[in-house]
Parts: structure tokens; sequence; C-alpha cells
């Protein structure tokens, strides 16, 4: 047998491994996302290890068959028309390849990503978006991104020794509302940014409340015309132009306001209480004219313990979500009409699932995993029985708490879709992150009955794009998406945009 005829045959065999074991690691690489049709995920798994055991039987087969002929006594040319034939039927199975890669579907391309966070102790608490700029606020300042390319239109650092601890959830005309604190004291420092060139519209100094020293959610707000902040004493609303103060409210003695939250015109205020004894705490809900901070009405909470957890939802309409300390107590979504009577009670673990709201890790403005669209709650959920996977998106009445559909991502022991983060897209669509490890896939469904409502859409470019510590999902209306991961000190990049 020649030397040219063994590196033939083991040419031909090793294409065929080579094709065998590339298949495969497209596959492993993929996570298996596709198409999913009817709301049963098919992964492609099967067409995928079908596909590489396929390459790697011929591959053997050429490899054994072509040391077989080349050692025999026959013709060169019979050894070459095999060889031949051998080859033809290993690339013949390329267009199985492709159609492997079909069966991916359509997908949303990476178009940029930030670089990594530096230095390693900042991790994100917040972030805003705005027509096409999103702006991603870290202990240490804010940046902004223009959402087309990731090039970084501004950047506001915190003043000297401080840190970003409360952010509104809102933005209005153009405009942010953050304040600032120092080691272990109280949000002080307010400032409204122009979140076109980053610049300070006004600052003031507040009293805060040394009941928070740490960033958190709720203390700041800001409506159309009106910025709020929670003080020890008082709720104290500045007129968004100059920051001069055009209201106050005081808090009353033994209470203390929690959180408030706005709307374009309204407040959603939160007040807890202390009544005698030790443990003795009623709580009531309050919403308030944002011009002038007159109260429009006021409810009571079904709470006796305080709050381990409490989240504004909505403002119009108004909804929260509540737990108690007290394990017994109230942990459930809590919708009102517009005068204030409660309506639903939507309970946090159910009969097939408890709701998983989160805060995606971001302390001064929660990136939660439920949002209300019109007159329903959606919301993240874990099967009962599941403590670690997050793999359903649910639909409930905020008329009357009944559960309106369910959809689940994932089945089995392999590979599976957690649900990261939600986002309502123009026409009230709902766009759904999930990640298999690291990958992220879009879907999009119609909030009002679950089903899908467009191409599900897998991000290419790399394969290590939702992190650890939660992420927020921002729907752009003309590219695509961008998405902010909470800590972008890690492989995963601290913010990405894609594009269909």
């Amino acid at each position: 047998m020649s030397f040219v005829s063994v590196a033939k045959a083991v040419a031909i065999g090793l294409g065929g491994l080579l094709l065998g074991w590339g298949v495969l690691f497209i596959f492993l690489n993929m996570g298996g996302r596709s198409y999913c049709p009817g709301g049963a995920c098919a992964t492609g798994k099967d067409a995928a290890l079908g596909l590489t055991i396929t390459f790697l039987i011929v591959g053997l087969i050429a490899l054994i068959t072509a040391l077989a002929v080349a050692a025999n006594t026959e013709s060169w040319r019979k050894r070459s028309r095999f060889a031949f034939a051998t080859t033809g039927l290993v690339v013949g199975l390329l267009p199985g390849w492709l159609w492997h890669d079909s069966l991916i579907g359509q997908r949303v391309r990476l178009d940029w990503h930030a670089p990594t966070d530096r230095p390693e102790a900042v991790r994100g608490v917040g972030n805003w978006s705005v027509g096409s700029t999103v702006v991603r606020a870290r202990t240490d300042g804010l940046t902004a991104y223009a959402g087309r390319d990731g090039q970084v239109r501004w950047e506001l650092t915190a003043p000297v020794r401080e840190s970003v601890c409360a952010m509104s959830a809102r933005t209005s005309k153009g405009t942010g509302l953050v304040a600032f604190s120092g080691y272990l004291k109280p949000c002080t420092t307010l400032t409204l940014v122009n979140l076109s060139t980053g610049k300070s519209v006004w600052q003031q100094k507040t009293k805060g409340d040394e009941s928070f020293p740490t960033a958190t959610d709720g203390r700041v707000a800001l409506a159309d015309g009106t910025a709020v902040v929670l003080e020890e004493e008082a709720v104290r609303g500045l007129d968004a132009e100059n920051g001069k103060q055009r209201w106050k409210r005081p808090v009353p003695r033994d209470c203390q306001a929690v959180t408030v939250e706005a709307s374009a015109a309204r407040l959603l205020l939160v007040e807890q209480c202390r009544k005698g004894r030790v443990g003795d705490i009623t709580m009531r809900l309050t919403s308030l004219d944002a011009a002038t901070g007159k109260q429009r009405w006021s409810s009571p909470l079904p709470v006796k313990s305080g709050y381990s957890s409490l989240y504004t939802l909505s403002v119009e309409p108004p909804v929260i979500a509540l737990k108690e300390r007290d394990e017994r107590g109230t942990a459930a979504v809590l919708s009102f009409d517009d005068t204030g009577r409660a309506r639903a009670t939507v309970p946090f673990s159910g009969r097939t699932e408890t709701l998983a709201i989160g805060n995606g890790g971001f302390k001064a403005r929660p990136a939660l995993t439920a949002l209300v669209v019109g007159d329903t709650l959606v919301t993240a959920a874990k099967d009962r029985g599941d403590n670690v996977y997050v793999r359903r998106v649910s639909g409930y009445s905020l008329a009357d708490g009944r559960p309106l559909w369910s959809k689940k991502y994932g089945s089995g022991k392999g590979y599976r879709d957690e649900v990261e983060a939600l986002a309502v897209r123009p026409r009230g669509r709902l766009a759904v992150l999930t990640k298999t490890f690291t990958d992220g896939t879009i879907r999009p469904l119609d909030p009002r009955t679950g089903r899908q409502a467009g191409d599900i859409e897998p991000v290419s470019g790399r394969d290590d794009l939702v992190g650890r510590g939660g992420a927020e999902l921002l729907p752009d209306a003309d590219r695509g998406y961008v998405v902010v991961n909470q800590d972008g000190t890690d492989d995963a990049p601290p913010a990405w945009g894609a594009s269909r």
C-alpha cells in the first residue's frame, strides 16, 4: 500500500469525523434553541445528534474501508473510484448540516456590546431607556449608550465619596431623577439629569431618611413637572424645572414614608405606622395629586407585622406586590380601583405555581419580572416544588385575581430556558428574555392570551450574553433590543444591543 493511498484514505475518514464533531460542537454552543410551534419547544437536539452520529459512522466506515481497499491488490483505478464515491457521500451530507442550522429559526444579530466594567467592585443599580439612548446607573455614576451602536454618549460621575442610592422609576420630558449618598448615609443629594447631555438640570440637598442607609427603590419619583423625595418627617414635591419646593406633606408621628412611585399626574405612597406595643404595625396606601400633593384617597393594607418586600407595579391602575414579615401574613399582588377600593388579590404561592417577581439585582431601580399590561398582571413564575428554575410566564386578571394563561419554557432535566426579564414592546406586545446557561433568546407573547405573537429570536454573535445577578430587557422600537446586565465585571458584557 503506497503512502499516497494511505494519505487519501485517512483524509476521507477524518473528513467525516470532523464534520460529525463539528455538528456536535454547533449543537452544544447553540444551547438547543429553536422555533417553538404551538408552545411545545423543539430544541433541534434529535436532529443534531442524528446528524452527528451519521457523520461519525460515515467517517469511520470511510476510514476503515478506504484503508482496506488501499491494501488490496486490485488496480488503483478501482480504489480511486471507491475513494471518490465515499468522499461524495460525506460531502453530500453537508445539506443536512445546513438543515440543522435552519432548525434554529430566525435570529437577532448582536450589534454591539459594552466593555467589561472596571473597577470590579461596581455593580449596576438601575437603568433608563429614553428614545435611542440607554442609561445604565452603576454605584459610581451614570453612563449613556447609543442604542444603535453602543457608543458612549455621556457619563455622569457620582459626587466624591458618594454613590447612586435611588432613581425614579420613570423619566419625564427627557430627564431622570437620581439621588446620591455617602457611606451608610441616607439619600440626600437629589439631582435631575438631562438624559440627552448628561448634565445636571439642578441639584438639591434633602434631609433623607436614616432608616435607608443603602441603595433602595421608591425613595424618589418623577411625575410630569414634579420631582418627589421621601424624607424622615415629610414627603416633598419639587418643581421639576428648578428644584424649588412646590408642596410638603408631613409624615405623622410614629409613621414612616416607605415608598413612592409616580405616573404622569399621580403619586402612589405607602406609609407604615407603629401602634403601641412592638410588632403592632399598620400600613396604608395613599394616592396623591402630583402637582399639589393633595390626597385623593387612602386605603389600609392587610398588614400587621410590617413588610419584608414591597414593589409598586403600577400607579394607574394602583397595583402593589407586598410580602409581610409574618410568614402567615399577606404575600400577594394587590390591585385597587381609582377610588382606593380593593379589587383583586393574587397570592404569591398558588396551587400550581409560585410568583417570581424579584428585583433582578438592581437596587435603586428594580428590574422586576412582573408587569401590568392593561388590566392584566404578567409575571414570571416557578412550578410548585421547583425552587430553582423560573420557567413560566403567567397572566392574571387584576379585576378578580383569576389566572388567565400560563406559558412554560423548557422541559425535562436537559437544557432549560429560564425566564430572565420581561418588557412591553410597542403596540402592547410582550417580550420575554429567556436564557439557557448564558445565551439569550427573545420570545414575543400576546399579554392577553399568552400566545406566541411572532418569531422566536435567538441572539447570535456570542454565547455569554446574560450574566449572573439579573438583567433588564429594554426594547427599542427601531432596531430591536438592548439588554443590561447587573454584574458587568464577569464574562457577560454590562450592556449589549441586538437587531433583527
